[in-house]
């Protein structure tokens, strides 16, 4: 069985090789070096980030400031309370729902942290047009690999993620 010829390429082609190249670039750059120092991987310090900005969040509030999925942050929440940067509480206005919450260490950690790449390319994706972030969506889902195991996408960077393409 042997490889498929290349099509000839569109010009637009490496444009957006281009753009995923910086992208990824980015995503790289913001995870190595800091979080090796910090032991925190991206993924955790973009929650720490988002509980440091907006206060105690449920899980599913979470998932959705971290655009992604409540499996995903859990297991990062999980880390973070093993580490003791993180707890979960009842909620002030409904007891019968869990928060997560930064501890001292947590609130020094996210202090400490650089800005998470996330949350900037969340801001500059927030600043595109409705229809135009929707065609990038669509756009893009026809170019990733299928997903095959049902599993949700994880969060950038998160080791022990389950799931995702194949």
């Amino acid at each position: 069985m042997g490889s498929q010829p290349i099509p000839p390429l569109q010009p637009d082609a490496r444009r957006v090789f281009d753009a995923l190249r910086w992208i990824f670039r980015e995503l790289r750059l913001a995870q190595d070096p800091k979080g090796k120092a910090s032991g925190l991987s991206a993924a955790q310090a973009f929650v720490l980030h988002v509980l440091k900005d907006q206060g105690a969040l449920s899980i599913g509030a979470l998932a959705q400031a971290t655009a992604t999925d409540p499996s995903s942050v859990s297991v990062v929440v999980r880390k973070l309370q093993q580490k003791g940067l993180v707890g979960k509480a009842p909620s002030a206005g409904d007891r019968r729902r869990m928060e997560v919450a930064l501890t001292a260490a947590g609130a020094r950690a996210a202090r400490s942290a650089p800005s998470p790449v996330q949350q900037a390319l969340l801001e500059r994706m927030g600043r595109l047009e409705a229809g135009d972030l929707r065609a990038l969506a669509d756009l893009l889902e026809r170019v990733a690999p299928p997903v095959e195991d049902g599993h949700p996408a994880p969060m950038f960077f998160h080791e022990g993620a389950a799931g995702g393409r194949k």
